[in-house]
């Protein structure tokens, strides 16, 4: 009895410290996974801007149809002939005003294009084909 084997109970140290750096390196990758260059936030943060060109394209789209179909209906004669002469200069701020001059779209310096500013502060400009009523590009 004098001889009895004693058991250690407990981690050691170095099992401790071995395990300390195994997490710290799943921290540093999970870390860069999340705000890394391809990470998620990145992700989120193009996904955004798709969407807010998407946006920025469909309610220019809207209100050139609206601009579109009150040139129709004010080139009507008397004989109920539609005349189509989409030469005017002022569509864009036609654009402008069919979309809302409380929001966040102006007409653009160019005088082919709106600019639409999020509330972020991005500024995406859409340009438009005044012949023919349709928007050319979102940048």
């Amino acid at each position: 009895m004098l001889n009895k084997v004693r058991e250690e109970k407990g981690i050691t140290l170095v099992v401790l410290i071995i395990t300390i750096i195994v997490l710290l390196c799943l921290a540093g990758v999970i870390v860069y996974l999340v705000f890394g260059q391809d990470g998620l936030t990145g992700k989120d943060n193009a996904l955004e801007a798709e969407r807010d060109k998407a946006y920025a394209k469909d309610i220019v789209t809207m209100a050139l149809k609206i601009v579109e179909k009150d040139q129709e209906q004010a080139q009507m004669n008397v004989n109920g002939l539609v005349q189509t002469n989409n030469t005017n200069p002022d569509i864009i701020d036609e654009v402008v005003k069919a979309i809302d001059k409380s929001s966040n779209f102006k007409e653009g310096a160019d005088g082919s294009s709106v600019e639409y500013v999020t509330n972020n502060g991005d500024k995406y400009v859409v340009t438009i084909d005044t012949q023919n009523l349709k928007v050319k590009d979102v940048n």
